[in-house]
């Protein structure tokens, strides 16, 4: 599997469709995965849970997470379709009382923009985040957006956040130097106050600027209107292209990395599957809201599972839904979902503000293909292979019944 790996020196790293993958060290995260589940123990745990009469596996997967999101397909589908920007923007405004409110143009749903944004805010005004507050704004007031689709939230929103609170830090460097006779270039900005670099003691504090930019014009530099507020619409890194002649296109600016390693056992009388071991490495460059990312990380995962065991729309000849419950519809609960170890790597892209990439469909992305990839070797002691999903108990049965009517035929013959 490594051979196939692109070194972390190939980067930016040229495909046949025309994308550029931005950065990696791809090598580097399998490693840390591996030596996080032991490997070489692991292949003991597995021998010896197959002595114990258990069918047991290893699975291994590694993938890539495209995201940042682009509309560069749509016209490379559709001719007559000539978008060629898929932009996100956020508006930052403070309050006559020092107050920071953010407006953003796309709904969440469990992502945690909200933290985000205000840790993005936070980090460029060098303000405690908790006070920040983020707001959706509604469809008759809505910022130029796109939705949160693609892992590029992080990347797009992110990068609109830390714009808009840029452009209210440089509105508060211009007030300062104009009341305190200096050039922009000799001040430094530090938790909310300017001071001189020369004169530390020649300095304007939070409250002091957000005064004069509400109600004092007359301290404002020529020009500038009062108030701050100020929006950003960030733009697609590597967007804003139409495909080539040839049909080439970059699609994704950002692209983060997952490596899997799973142990699973199978009870060879229920052909329950039970995963016993689960360590995912994971680099999407620099974690803007780490709890948020293990937290769809762990999410993620959980959902694979049930993709590589459980979940079947299934219907009858007649094309009846036979799975319209829960009942009927299995989904992984705590009792299934084993302990999750993630190791985090970081390479940072070149494309964005923090050198962050997505991650929202972390871990499912790689978790299917891991699981399966385990149920199949411990199919493997007895001749059995799967090619589909989910690998239910009953898919389970049907193979190893087939590996069995198989091998008694060969020993008839």
């Amino acid at each position: 599997m490594r051979i196939n790996l692109i070194g972390k020196d190939e980067f930016p790293y040229l495909i046949p469709s025309g994308t550029y993958y931005d950065s990696g060290d791809y090598d580097t995260v399998m490693t840390k995965a591996l030596d996080t589940a032991a490997f070489d123990d692991l292949l003991k745990e597995r021998d010896q849970l197959r002595s114990q009469g258990l069918l047991a596996g290893i699975g291994i997967s590694t993938c890539l997470e495209p995201s940042g999101g682009n509309s560069s397909f749509e016209p490379l589908f559709n001719p007559k379709n000539k978008t060629t920007t898929w932009m996100d923007s956020c508006l930052v405004r403070v309050d006559l009382s020092g107050a920071v409110t953010a407006l953003m143009g796309t709904s969440t749903s469990g992502q945690a923009h909200e933290t985000m944004v205000s840790t993005v805010i936070g980090e460029v005004l060098q303000i405690e985040p908790d006070g920040i507050r983020v707001l959706h704004a509604d469809s008759l007031n809505a910022l130029p957006s796109n939705s949160p689709v693609g892992s590029r939230m992080a990347i797009m929103l992110g990068g609109a956040a830390a714009g808009a609170a840029k452009k209210i830090k440089h509105k508060l460097l211009q007030i300062a130097a104009h009341n305190l006779g200096v050039a922009v270039e000799a001040l430094v900005y530090e938790d909310g106050q300017v001071q001189a670099t020369h004169n530390p003691a020649l300095k304007l504090s939070w409250d002091a600027l957000v005064e004069i930019a509400h109600r004092h014009f007359h301290k404002l530099p020529e020009g500038m209107e009062p108030g701050l507020q100020e929006k950003f619409v960030w733009e697609v890194p590597t967007g804003g292209m139409l495909p080539t002649d040839d049909g080439r296109v970059q699609m994704y600016p950002c692209h983060s990395f997952e490596s899997h390693v799973v142990l699973a056992s199978i009870d060879p009388e229920t052909c329950k599957v039970t995963v016993r071991k689960y360590v995912c490495g994971h680099d999407c460059g620099v974690m803007i809201s780490p709890d948020v990312v293990h937290g769809m990380t762990y999410g993620g995962i959980a959902h694979g599972l049930g993709a590589a065991l459980m979940e079947k729309f299934a219907f009858s000849t007649e094309g009846q839904l036979l799975s319209g419950t829960f009942m009927d519809y299995l989904l992984p609960t705590s009792a299934e979902v084993p302990a999750i170890t993630i190791v985090d790597h970081c390479t940072p892209s070149p494309l964005t503000e923090f050198g962050q990439k997505g991650s929202g469909e972390a871990g499912y992305l790689g978790s299917p293909a891991a699981i399966a990839s385990a149920v199949n070797d411990a199919l493997s002691t007895q001749g059995a292979h799967i090619d589909h999903l989910p690998m239910t108990p009953q898919a389970i049965w049907t193979a190893l019944s087939e590996a069995r009517s198989v091998k008694a035929s060969n020993t008839v013959n």
